[in-house]
C-alpha cells in the first residue's frame, strides 16, 4: 500500500463510518496536517499515523515500515526500554530511558498547545514512561493494595515515602493523557457519553494510558467510583477496534481493572461471563498479554459462586503456564503489564536498503545517483544513515532500484484497507489447517487486487502453489520452481548469506513466506539438508543485518520454527533442544504463543531420540497438547492428544 494511497484510505475510512476530520484529529494534529495527509501530499510519522488509524479502528501493524536510520534507532530504544521494565530491570530501564532522553530531545515547534502534533505524541510516551518507571519501583518496594488509608496509616516517612511515590506516578499519567484531552473529562458523564454515541475516538496508547492512570488511581480506594468509565471504554473497544489481536488485548487491561470492581461489589456472576469472553479472544489470537491476570479472578468468582469445576478447570491452565514459564526461567509477571501490548513489527532501515539493494545489482554511487542527487557523496550519506533521502527522492531511489517505492507497504499493494485485513484472515486459517475456509478468501483476495503488481502476485500464486501442491494437482517439482520464480521476481537467493560474501538485505513479508516455502516443499521432496542449508543461511543473514530481531518477528520466527524441526530431524539433536529453547523464551517473553507446540514437540521428540526419561517426555508432549488447545489449533491438537494417550495413557 503506498503511502499516498495509505493517506487517500484514512479519508475514505472517515467518510465510511461518518468521522469529521475534526473528531479523528482532535488532541493528535491539526485539521489542516491530517487533511495533507489524505491527499498524499505529507507523510506522517510513523506513531501519529498508526494513532490516526487505531482512532479508526484498524491496526498499522499488518504494514512495513522502512525508516531513516534516527526513527530505527528510536524504536529500538523504546523497545529496550520496555522489555527492561517488563523483565523487572528498573536500574537498567532507567538507564536506557536517561539515554534515550538525551539523544531524542523533543523539538520545540511553537504551536498553540507549545509543540507540533508528532512532538506531542512523543512528549506522552517520555510521560507514561516516567510514570511507569515510578510505579515499577513503588511495586517492587510495597506489593500490597491496600489503598490510600492504609498508607496514610503507616505514618512516618515509609508512609510519606509510600504516599509520593503513588502521587509522582499519577502526575506523570495526568500530563500524559492531558496531551490530547482533559483530564477533568474523564469522569464526566459527558465524556462517557461522547464514547458511547461515537462522538469521541481514542488511540489503544491513549487508552493504554487512561487505564493506567486508573490503575494508580485504584491504591487511593477510587475503585467503584471508576465502575461507569471502565465500561464505557468496554463498549468503545468492543464496537470500535476491528483489528482483533488488539482488541484483545486491550479488553484484556480494561477487564483486569473492572474484575477488581466487579469482585469487590460481588458481582461475581458478571465476572466470570465478562472474563470468559476476553479469554477466548485472546486464546483466538493465540495471546497470552495480560491474560494471567483475569485466570487469577476467574477462579477466585467461580470459587465464590461454588462452581469448583470450572475453577479447577481455570486453575490448570494457571498452573500450566506458570510451569511453562519456570522451565525458561522467566517470571510470567513479565506479561500482566498494563503497558503492554504484543504488536507484530517489520522495521527496514533505510539507507542500509538502498545500499544492499544496490550492491546486489552491482551499480555504482553514482549511478545511483544520476538524476536525483549532483553528487554521489548523498547517496553515501544516505547508506550510512547520515543523512534522510526524504519522501520525494527515496521513491525515486527505490524506483530505480525496482523496489515498489513505498513507505507502508504491506503483503500486498493495494488501495483497500480491508484488503490487508482479509490477508491476515487468510493467515490466521493456514496456521490453524483450516484450509477450505483459507481457499474462500484467497480467492476474494485475487478478485480484490492488481495482480500485475508483482508482490501481488507473490503473495496470491504463493499461497495458490502452496495449495495445489497440499491437494495433489502438481508436484514438488513444479511446485519449487514456482516458488522460485515467484521470489525472484523481487528477492534473489543469492541475497542470502553464504561465506559472508555478499551484501545482503532481510526479506519483506511476501519474500520471507517464499523463501519459507521453498524450503517447506525441498523438505517436502525429501530434500531436507538442502532446506536446513538454506535455511541456516537465511538466519545467518537476519543476523548480519538487523539490530534487533524483533523488529523482524513475523519473518524470524516463520523461518526458525520450520529450522528447529528440520535440526531434529537430520539428527542434530543437542542444536535443536537449544535452538528450541532459545526460541520458546523469546516467544514466551513476545506474549504472542500462536505456533509455540511446535517447538514443544520438537523437544519431545529429541528427547525421545535421547531416550530421556518418561516423565520429562510426557511433561514435554503433555505442554504440546495444551498449547496447542490454548491456541485452538485443532487439528495439531487433536493429533497431540491421540498421543498422549497412546504414548501415556492419559
Amino acid at each position: 500500500m503506498k503511502l499516498e494511497k495509505v493517506g487517500i484510505q484514512i479519508g475514505i475510512l472517515c467518510e465510511k463510518a461518518g468521522i469529521t476530520r475534526n473528531k479523528l484529529c482532535d488532541g493528535l494534529c491539526s485539521e489542516s496536517e491530517l487533511a495533507l495527509i489524505e491527499k498524499g501530499e505529507s507523510s506522517a510519522d510513523v506513531i501519529l499515523f498508526a494513532a490516526l488509524l487505531e482512532r479508526l479502528g484498524k491496526s498499522a501493524e499488518r504494514l512495513t515500515y522502512i525508516l531513516t536510520m534516527e526513527e530505527y534507532k528510536r524504536f529500538m530504544a523504546r523497545n529496550e526500554i520496555e522489555e527492561a521494565l517488563r523483565l523487572g530491570l528498573l536500574k537498567e530501564a532507567e538507564q536506557k530511558f536517561a539515554r534515550y532522553r538525551r539523544e531524542n530531545p523533543p523539538k520545540k515547534k511553537q504551536g498553540k498547545d507549545g509543540t507540533d502534533g508528532v512532538d506531542k505524541i512523543l512528549l506522552m510516551y517520555e510521560e507514561k514512561i516516567k510514570g511507569i518507571l515510578i510505579l515499577e519501583e513503588y511495586e517492587k518496594d510495597f506489593k500490597d493494595k491496600e489503598g490510600l488509608a492504609g498508607i496514610s496509616a503507616c505514618g512516618g516517612a515509609v508512609g510519606q515515602e509510600r504516599l509520593k511515590k503513588l502521587n509522582t506516578s499519577l502526575s506523570y499519567l495526568e500530563s500524559a493523557i492531558s496531551r490530547t484531552m482533559r483530564i477533568k473529562d474523564l469522569y464526566s458523564h459527558k465524556f462517557i457519553e461522547c464514547l458511547d454515541a461515537g462522538e469521541k475516538f481514542l488511540a489503544m496508547f491513549e487508552i493504554e494510558n487512561i487505564l493506567l492512570y486508573l490503575y494508580i488511581k485504584q491504591y487511593y480506594g477510587e475503585a467503584q467510583d471508576q465502575r461507569e468509565l471502565l465500561f464505557a471504554l468496554y463498549r468503545y473497544l468492543e464496537r470500535n477496534m476491528q483489528d482483533a489481536v488488539l482488541r484483545a488485548q486491550y479488553l484484556a487491561k480494561t477487564g483486569i481493572l473492572l474484575g477488581c470492581i466487579l469482585l469487590a461489589g460481588g458481582d461475581c456472576a458478571a465476572c466470570v461471563k465478562m472474563h470468559e469472553k476476553i479469554i477466548g479472544l485472546n486464546r483466538e489470537c493465540g495471546m497470552l498479554v495480560c491474560v494471567m491476570p483475569l485466570l487469577e479472578q476467574i477462579i477466585a468468582a467461580c470459587e465464590r459462586l461454588g462452581d469448583t469445576g470450572k475453577a479447577e478447570w481455570y486453575k490448570k491452565q494457571k498452573e500450566n503456564f506458570l510451569n511453562i514459564f519456570q522451565d525458561s526461567d522467566l517470571s510470567i509477571q513479565c506479561l500482566n503489564k498494563l503497558y503492554y501490548t504484543c504488536r507484530m513489527r517489520q522495521y527496514f532501515v533505510e539507507g542500509r536498503l538502498i545500499a544492499a539493494e544496490r550492491k546486489w545489482k552491482k551499480m555504482t554511487q553514482q549511478e545511483l545517483a544520476e538524476g536525483i542527487y549532483q553528487y554521489c557523496a548523498s547517496i553515501s550519506r544516505i547508506e550510512t544513515g547520515k543523512e534522510n533521502s526524504g519522501r520525494k527522492k527515496f521513491y525515486r531511489i527505490m524506483e530505480k532500484l525496482g523496489i515498489d517505492c513505498t513507505r507502508y507497504n504491506g503483503n500486498l499493494l493495494t488501495d483497500e484497507f480491508c484488503v490487508l485485513e482479509l490477508d491476515r484472515d487468510i493467515e490466521r486459517h493456514l496456521a490453524r489447517g483450516q484450509y477450505e475456509e483459507a481457499g474462500h478468501e484467497l480467492y476474494l483476495l485475487e478478485r480484490s487486487v492488481d495482480m500485475n503488481e508483482k508482490c501481488n502476485q507473490q503473495l496470491v500464486l504463493g499461497l495458490k502453489n502452496m495449495e495445489a501442491l497440499r491437494a495433489g494437482k502438481i508436484g514438488t517439482e513444479e511446485a519449487l520452481e514456482n516458488a522460485r520464480e515467484l521470489l525472484e521476481m523481487t528477492y534473489h537467493l543469492e541475497n542470502v548469506e553464504e561465506g559472508g560474501e555478499r551484501y545482503r538485505r532481510v526479506p519483506f513479508r511476501n519474500e520471507m513466506y517464499l523463501f519459507n516455502q521453498i524450503c517447506i516443499i525441498l523438505r517436502k521432496d525429501g530434500r531436507i539438508m538442502e532446506a536446513v542449508e538454506l535455511m541456516e543461511r537465511m538466519m545467518r543473514t537476519y543476523d548480519a543485518t538487523v539490530e534487533a530481531r524483533n523488529f523482524h518477528n513475523k519473518n524470524i520466527y516463520l523461518c526458525a520454527i520450520n529450522l528447529c524441526q528440520y535440526l531434529e530431524r537430520v539428527d542434530r539433536l543437542e542444536e535443536a533442544e537449544r535452538y528450541a529453547n532459545g526460541l520458546i523464551r523469546e516467544k514466551l517473553i513476545y506474549g504472542k504463543i500462536l505456533g509455540l507446540h511446535r517447538l514443544y514437540s520438537t523437544k519431545f521428540d529429541v528427547a525421545e531420540k535421547l531416550g530421556s526419561d518418561i516423565e520429562n517426555r510426557k511433561k514435554l508432549l503433555y505442554q504440546a497438547y495444551f498449547l496447542s488447545d490454548w491456541c485452538n489449533v485443532d487439528k495439531d491438537s487433536r493429533i497431540l492428544e491421540k498421543a498422549l494417550k497412546e504414548r501415556f495413557g492419559n
